[in-house]
This record gives structure tokens, sequence and C-alpha cells, in this order.
């Protein structure tokens, strides 16, 4: 135990010997930032409630009351009924998905079968929105062409040519059971539909965010000084004096999770989860799931710099692919698949199925997969520390990858800067393979720029669990694949709900056995439709799915409709002829719905990350971290003896801002290289912002006595101030306080310079400047 103590103390004492206070309060700030500048990060992974217009030409008794139904619906956040002179356009203007127009004597012409179509004015600039409300409409639609065609063909079957009394009682029979049916449609479902969770789905997901960031972030904090305490063999000292590995081990994991802690609570308070138990546990499984991915990476690199580059780096793909910033569904193929092994995908995970009443083993059961992750990164660094074959060179600084003192004397000075701009930018990235694996990185995040700027999903994504596997089931899956709004996967029951979970599906569609038999019959059919917690369009796809099985069970009911007309069994032959008859029915059956597409407003997006966005993020995110090389203490010597010289301070100060700069702007062209740089103003706030994040980063180097690191509060210090700077959310549509204090940031300004303003471009340009002069100042020795 008093190894255990020691130890403990140690990993505490050069914790707070960095920026350790810094690092227990930003947490805070982060927590806030998030609560503030991310908003609804479901808003383009699900639809969300939109308008429509309806023009009322019957002006019935019926067509009110379908009118009141329609309200009734909840996926449409307002249903108007426009006045005689108000215009189609002008509807689609104001925000409309869709303008309904219901003809005069409708119901009258449905009644007779009469041709009458309803007119559907479609939103062209809302292509999701205005094809989920096409096919709502046309699910009633197929409904009623299901059941006409089933009687037509019924009566066609019995009597032959009809004379005018059985057209007037298949009229009467046919609209009785249209009217139950229609009105009857949602009673195809075992269960009722459920508001969705909107808000529990946000702060579960601000909650997966933040555990991720928490425990990678204190993980690295507590492993990087592992190389360091290698090469001054304060290991084998310590086993020694009677400690054992497993103890060096657990007191660093023990750090970390005391670090974590405050935090912890604090989302206690603020989220106030329903089972706090479960929570904590879930966070600290994903604590040691990190600590043990860390520690490997810790005992395989040489300095304590290398593990703190390339865990910052570990820490920004997770956020990206892990569906915590914005949705995994955004992304293009095959990132959605790398971000099954990342922290946040299975944060979001734990606490959804734990949201969801699932037990602690069956939680086990779905995070079994980054355990195992962090049990072999545990068991790679036991076995490296075991063989204990680290230099004892290992540097005691923040690590100096290559030194850029080898420059001639004899260049030309500007060859000289340059020279020296390209050694430092090499060795600030970590060397070739660091650089390398920098790029691969931006270019993996303007991929997902381009796919989440543009809209991600056009379709509703929807599993179907076919338990039933008859005829009729997988016609049912056939006809909602061919639903071009629709995607429709096919899966077992435990890959549904790890869907439904993860959100990557709109909702889980379970066809029971008997399905295709209960469709003949009155018996309840087998079928159940699960929406995800963030979903408010369950309403809508279950619409959809109610029509689908109302058309098919109208022809499956037919034989039996038949039979009680005849008063007699049908022969294999006449079934084959009813059938027959129900085919040429169909297709010569008139249209009962018209669309039209027309130009309009577009639907409001809070969750607006760009391109801009992610060069935002990503360029703080690696110049805070790769600033701090220079603030190691063998660099310090190094530019003091270089400002002893002529223009000496010009050539390494100058060579760290070139640098700092060049190394930003590679950066930003791998990231907007997807069509994000499209035009001079995004250029030139790129370049601008590049100037300031790079001043800004050397002049927190040169103020702060952290030795240089700064690189530890990369992670919080971007993610702060890139969510206060509006890069995922319109702040303007929140609050104008908010937009003003966006501009007062570097990401804000940055942002709002994209889109022309040229005070903002001049803003950022003289806080460059300013910034640089400041930088200029000598150390601290």
């Amino acid at each position: 135990m008093s190894g255990l103590k020691a130890a403990l103390y140690k990993d505490l004492k050069l914790f707070f010997s960095g920026a350790g206070v810094a690092a227990l309060l930003l947490p805070f700030l982060l927590l806030a930032a998030f609560r503030i500048g991310l908003g609804d990060l479901t808003t383009q992974s699900y639809v969300q409630p939109f308008p429509i217009a309806v023009r009322d030409e019957d002006d019935t008794i019926m067509s009110r009351s379908l009118i009141a139904q329609m309200k009734r619906i909840e996926l449409f956040s307002d249903v108007s009924v426009l006045e005689e002179d108000t215009n189609n356009e002008h509807a689609l203007n104001q925000g409309a998905a869709a303008v309904i127009t219901i003809p005069k004597d409708f119901f009258y012409d449905l009644y007779t079968m009469t041709d009458c179509p309803v007119s559907i004015v479609l939103n062209g600039d809302m292509p999701l929105e205005s094809t989920l409300i096409y096919s709502i409409f046309g699910s009633v639609m197929d409904i009623i062409r299901g059941n006409q065609v089933a009687y037509t063909a019924v009566y066609q079957l019995c009597y032959g040519d009809l004379d005018n009394e059985q057209h007037w009682a298949l009229y009467q029979e046919s609209s009785v059971n249209l009217l139950r049916d229609a009105l009857g449609r949602q009673n195809v479902f075992e269960n009722e539909a459920v508001q969705a969770d909107l808000q529990g789905a946000l702060e579960r997901r601000l909650t997966a965010c933040v555990l991720s960031v928490l425990a990678l972030f204190f993980s690295i904090a507590a492993v990087k000084t592992l190389p360091e305490e290698l090469g001054l063999g304060i290991l084998p000292r310590y086993r020694a004096l009677g400690g054992s590995l497993g103890t060096f081990v657990l007191s660093k994991l023990l750090v970390a999770y005391l670090l974590t802690l405050p935090t912890q609570i604090l989302m206690l308070a603020v989220f106030q989860p329903e089972r706090p138990i479960l929570f904590l546990f879930l966070a600290l499984l994903l604590l040691a799931a990190a600590f043990g991915i860390l520690l490997g990476l810790a005992a395989w690199l040489g300095n304590p710099a290398s593990v703190q580059r390339w865990g910052n780096l570990l820490l920004f793909l997770s956020l990206v692919l892990g569906g915590t910033l914005w949705p995994r569904q955004l992304l293009p193929t095959p990132l959605p698949l790398l971000g099954k092994f990342t922290l946040p995908y299975y944060a979001g995970l734990g606490l959804e199925a734990a949201a969801y009443g699932l037990p602690p083993v069956k939680l086990l059961g779905l995070l079994w997969p980054i355990l195992a992750m962090g049990g072999a990164g545990l068991l790679f660094a036991l076995f490296m520390l075991r063989r204990n074959k680290r230099s004892k060179a290992a540097r005691t600084d923040h690590g100096n990858p290559a030194k850029p003192t080898a420059v001639p004397a004899l260049l030309p000075f500007p060859a000289r800067l340059a020279s020296l701009s390209g050694i430092k930018l090499t060795a600030m990235s970590g060397g070739l393979r660091g650089l390398v694996g920098l790029l691969a990185v931006a270019l993996l995040c303007g991929m997902a720029a381009s796919s989440v700027q543009s809209g991600g999903r056009q379709q509703l994504c929807l599993a179907v669990y076919d338990q039933d596997q008859s005829s009729l089931s997988q016609e049912l899956v056939q006809r909602l694949s061919q639903h071009t709004e629709l995607s429709v996967r096919s899966c077992g029951k435990e890959e549904g709900l790890h869907l439904l979970l993860l959100g990557e599906v709109e909702g889980l569609l379970t066809i029971g056995e008997g399905y295709g038999q209960s469709l003949s019959t009155e018996k309840q059919i087998p079928l159940r439709y699960e929406g995800a917690s963030a979903a408010v369009s369950l309403q809508g796809a279950r619409e959809i799915i109610a029509g689908q099985v109302s058309l098919q069970r109208s022809r499956a009911q037919a034989s039996g409709n038949a039979e009680t007309h005849l008063g007699r069994v049908l022969s294999a032959q006449e079934s084959a002829q009813l059938q027959m008859l129900m085919d040429e029915a169909e297709a010569s059956m008139p249209p009962l719905h018209q669309m039209q597409m027309q130009n309009g407003a577009s639907a409001p997006l809070p969750f607006v990350p760009s391109q801009i966005s992610f060069t935002a993020l990503m360029v703080l995110f690696t110049l805070l971290t790769s600033a701090a090389w220079t603030g190691g203490r063998d660099g310090r010597l190094v530019e003091r003896r270089m400002w002893s010289l002529p223009f000496g301070r010009v050539l390494s100060y100058g060579s760290d801002c070139l640098a700092l700069v060049g190394l930003g702007l590679l950066v930003s062209l791998c990231i907007l290289l997807f069509g994000g740089c499209a035009d001079l103003w995004t250029a030139a706030a790129t370049l601008a912002y590049t100037l300031c994040v790079s001043a800004l980063a050397l002049m927190l180097i040169r103020f702060t006595g952290t030795d240089g690191r700064v690189d530890g509060l990369a992670p919080f210090l971007a993610l702060i101030l890139c969510l206060l700077g509006g890069c995922f959310m319109d702040l303007s549509q929140l609050s104008p306080a908010l937009q003003t204090v966006s501009l007062l940031t570097p990401p804000g300004l940055a942002l709002e310079a994209s889109r022309g303003t040229w005070p903002a471009l001049l803003a950022l340009l003289c806080a460059a400047a300013i910034l640089f002069v400041i930088g200029l100042h000598p150390r601290r020795k």
C-alpha cells in the first residue's frame, strides 16, 4: 500500500507541475460551451417537424375533418389553410414543405370511384420533407386504391358486368370498409406511437461527447510522462524499493479517474440521469478502455511530446468519427465504419442502452469491443514495460525530434529563414510520419465536412427484422424498399436493436411470426414499430408502413369477401382469376393524386457545420498542439543563443511563425480540397485565421509557465473556442448576444469573414499582428 501511495503522490505531482489546475477547470467551461454552442445534434440526423399548407376547395364537413386529422400528426409543425387568393408560390416561400389541394366534390367522386385526383405541390428545396409528406399522403391513397381494386375485382368475379344497382352496392360496401381501414390504419401495429425523446437524446449525445473527451484527455495526462520516467530509470528504482509494475500502472489509472471525478459529479447534477450508478459505471468503463489504449501508445512512443501529439490526434479523430460533434450518418463511407473503433461511439451506445432500460450485464455485452481494445493496449504496455528496453536518452524536456540548428550561415537570410522554417515544421509535426498522419486526418475531415455540408441522408432509414419469413412478409419488405424516400435495411433482432440505440436508423420494424396468415383474418397483425429516441418522424414512417400493410390486407381479404358473396369456397381457378382481376383493376385505375415540384424556402438548419468550421477546429487543435514544441527547455536555450546573433531574433521567431502558418495552411488545404475553397473570401478568411491562431499559440507558449505544455490543453481550448464561435450551431437563431460573443473568438471571426464580411477579416489580421508583436517579448527564463 505504501508503494501505491508513493506512486500516486508522484503522478499527482507530475500532473500539477504542468498545466494541471487549468486542466481541471477547463472541463467545466467545456461543458458550458457544449450546452451553448452545439445545439440540437439531431437536427440533420433526423427529420424535424415541418409546416405544410392545404387548399380546401371542397369546403365540406368531410374535408374539414380531414384537415383536423392532419393537424394531429406530430410530424407537421403547422397545417395552414390557404385563402382563395393565396397562391402556391407564396406558401412554399413561407417555408411550407408542400401544398395539398382538396378538389371540389372530392369525397363524392371518391365514393363513386370517379377520377378526381388530389393535387400536391412539393417544395423542391426541402427534398426529404416534401417526399415524406408525399409518402404519408400516398399511404392513405394506397389504402383507398387497395380497397377499390379489391372490391371491384370481387364484384366482377361474382357478378360479371355490373348494373346500376350493383354499382351502388359496390360503392356502399367499398366506402364502409374504406372508412374503417383509413381511420384504423394505425391499428395494424401492436404498439402505439410514442412521443420522441428529443431533449433526452440531445443530452445523452452531449454527455457522451464530454465523457469521451474527459476519458481520453485525462488518460493522456496520466500516461504521457511514462517515456520520461522510463528514461530516468524511475520504474526500475521503484521496483527495487518493493513496488510492483501493477501498482505503478494502477496509480496512473487512479489519478486519471480522480481527475475526471469532479466533472462527472457536475454532469450528474446538470443532466440528472435516471440511473446515476449506471452512469458512473459507464464512465469508469470508458476511462479504463481509454487508459489501456493510451498506455500502450505511451509505452511504444519515445517521449512525452509524441504521446501528447498522437493522443491529441486520436482524441480529435474520435470526436470526428464517433458521432458526437455531428451524427455518424452524415459521414461518407467508410468513415461510419471507422467510427465503431472510437470511444464516443460506445459512450453514445452505452447511454442510449441505459436509457432504454438494459441491465448492466447486457450493457457489458454491447461495450465489450472497446473493453477488448483497452485490454489489448494494456497487455501491449505491460509487455513493453517488462522488456524495459526504452532508451535512457529519452528527453526530459518537451521532446525535440529534430534540432533546427544546422542551417548554413553563408546562405542568404531568406533562404536560411525558409530552411529553418521547414525543419521546424517537420519537427512540430513529430517528424515525417507525424506530418503524414496529420495530413491524412485532415483529408478525412475534409471528406466528412463535404458530406455534412451536403445535408447528409436524403432518405428515412428503417431497419426491418422479418421474423415471419413468409411470401407476404417478404413482399412487404420489397414494397417498402421500392419507396425512394425509404432506405430499408434487413437485419436480425440484436443488430436492429444496436442500430436503433445508436440512432443509425429512424426506427425498427419487427414483422412477427404469423404475419402472412393474419392479413386475411381480423386478428391483430404481429407488427411492431419502434422509433429512435430522437426521431420525430415516427408517425410519418408508421403512416408509410400502414399504407402498404393495408393494401396487402385488402388483397388478402378479397377471397373471403368473394366467398361471402358467392356463399361457397372459391376454386383454385377462381382464386387465380380474382388475382388477375385485381391486377387489371389496379393497372387501369386512374391516379388518385398528382404531384408537382416547385422551388421554395429551404428548411431552417440550426446545425450548420461547414468545411470552414472543420478547418477552424482542426487548425486551432493542430497549432496549439504543435506550437508547444517551441516551449521545451532545449528550444528556449537555442532561441536565446540565436537572439544574440545579428537578425537572430527575426530568424528564430520568424521561423517559428512561418512553420506554424505553413502547417496550418497545409491542414486547411487538405480539408478544403473537397469543394470548400470555392471563393476568394473563404481563402482569405482561412489565411487570416491561420495567421491569427499561429500568433495566439506562440503568445500562449511565451507567457505561460507550463514549459510549453499548452498542447495538453489544446483539446479543451480548441473545442471551447469553436463551440462559442458558432462552428456547429447558427447562434443567431439562439440569441443575438451569443452571436456577438462569437465575434470575440478567432473561429467566429473566420466564419463571418468567409461570408464576405470585410470588417471580420480585418479584425483577424489586426489580431494576428498584435499577437505577433506581443510574442516578440523575450521568454520567461
